[in-house]
């Protein structure tokens, strides 16, 4: 089965914008979706030079807001440009939550839940009451998620994909590999389905 290797962060609201879409290019396609929750500041930034929104210059963080407007009303997804608890506090705990989702076999919709509730919900995704609201509203149960979360097999995953990333010279998020071809942004969702139906 063909493959769509994706890199995202928690926090990011760009890769809030594209889950559904990547969702229905895997569907369509009958190409497996891989998650690959990332530390994208923490890291991934440090090793290629990114910068934090709150770093970065007024003009760049202007044209954010105006972006994330514009695909918000385009796609017909709510989206607040300025969520209450952006940046989170630990933006680790939601991250391991779920990775930990995921070796579940919960794919795909813990993250979306997780992007939901910062960024549409006014939620703090560092928050335990949060994550527990997800797992409830997904039926997973909490204790076995919360336990598996704060394993060490869990925290060796999240390293491993940061590693990864940046091994394959991932620099933002979201960004899909197919083919071992990169595709950076939610706005290369038509040149990943391009490129999956060439092959």
């Amino acid at each position: 089965m063909k493959k769509i290797f994706y890199f995202y962060s928690v926090v990011s609201p760009w890769a809030y914008l594209g889950s559904k879409r990547l969702i229905e290019i895997s569907k369509k396609y009958a190409v497996e979706i891989i998650e690959k929750p990332i530390d994208l500041v923490g890291k991934v930034f440090v090793a290629t030079g990114g910068v934090p929104v709150s770093q970065r210059h007024i003009s760049r963080q202007n044209y954010r807001l105006l972006e994330l407007k514009r695909w918000g009303e385009f796609l017909n997804i709510k989206i607040n440009q300025k969520p209450k608890f952006f940046p989170p506090k630990d933006p680790h705990a939601p991250a391991l939550f779920c990775i930990a989702s995921i070796e579940m076999g919960i794919k795909m919709d813990f993250s979306f839940k997780i992007f939901e509730q910062l960024w549409a919900k006014e939620n703090d995704i560092s928050s335990l009451d949060t994550l527990k609201l997800i797992a409830n509203d997904l039926k997973i149960n909490y204790e076995d998620l919360s336990k598996l979360a704060m394993s060490d097999k869990i925290k060796k995953i999240y390293e491993t994909n940061t590693e990864e990333a940046i091994n394959m010279n991932i620099f933002g998020v979201p960004t899909y590999v197919y083919n071992n071809e990169m595709f950076w942004g939610q706005d290369r969702l038509e040149l990943l389905e391009y490129s999956i139906k060439k092959n």
